[in-house]
């Protein structure tokens, strides 16, 4: 039986979540020139990476916490919304997943870069070894495993967790759409780094993309929090998805202009 404390500790794990990777997000946008500085060369990467190092670091490690967090997430909500099916095993599977390559993207960040920074700094390893320890991190624990597998894990943990509740009477139907709609932007975005030149546009795109997830979990938290039982239908009030849409365009609008 899912208790009340189930539910609110549930949502306090998105809440969680939802706040820091919040805070992460405009730590790195303001200090290290977040997404576009994955992007640029070793270079200017290092450059800017020491000129603010102990907030990348902070930032970075407060993102690893959010993957943490997502496998918590997963197995938190499976255990509120299994019925013994196949569907819920590939949900829950999926999720824990996507935490699991994105804590190995992440946590580069917070060990093995400033390493190599203070190697750089120090003139301990030539930069051109440097530059390429630095290039291979960022390409395959970065672009490989973080963005493009914790990504496409995360797109299909939303689509099967979104069928899941859009078939669970007591969870609010366009709150299960609104997790299918991200999952299936979040998996067609994950493409973006396996083919880059074809596929550009999408990291035009993805703080859009990944700012509906980002709603998602903060709106998820505010009806778990609110619901009593198993049963009972939980709608989301229109005073929440107003505050949803104003987040969504806080986070969108800025990365456009």
């Amino acid at each position: 039986m899912i208790t009340k404390t189930d539910y609110k500790t549930t949502s306090l794990v998105f809440l969680g979540f939802f706040l820091l990777i919040i805070v992460g997000n405009l730590m790195l946008a303001s200090s290290f020139d977040f997404p576009d500085i994955l992007r640029k060369s070793p270079d200017e990467r290092f450059t800017l990476f020491q000129a603010n190092q102990g907030t990348i670091v902070l930032a970075y490690y407060m993102m690893s916490v959010t993957s943490i967090l997502q496998v918590y997430m997963a197995v938190a909500i499976y255990q509120i919304t299994k019925k013994g099916r196949m569907l819920d095993l590939f949900a829950v599977t999926s999720g824990v997943l996507s935490g699991v390559f994105q804590m190995l993207g992440f946590f580069r960040w917070v060990i093995l870069i400033p390493m190599l920074s203070n190697a750089y700094s120090t003139k301990e390893i030539a930069s051109e070894t440097i530059f390429f320890l630095e290039k291979f991190a960022n390409t395959y624990m970065g672009m490989t495993v973080g963005e493009h597998l914790g990504t496409l894990f995360t797109g299909l943990w939303l689509i099967a967790l979104g069928v899941v509740l859009i078939q669970n009477n007591a969870f609010d139907k366009k709150l299960a759409w609104l997790g299918l709609i991200s999952g299936v932007a979040l998996f067609i975005q994950s493409y973006e780094s396996v083919n880059a030149n074809a596929l550009s546009f999408l990291g035009d795109i993805s703080i859009a993309l990944w700012a509906l997830y980002v709603v998602w979990v903060l709106i998820m938290s505010i009806m778990l929090f609110q619901k009593k039982d198993e049963t009972s239908p939980q709608t989301v009030h229109w005073g929440v998805w107003l505050l949803g849409l104003v987040l969504y365009l806080a986070n969108v609008i800025p990365s456009f202009l």
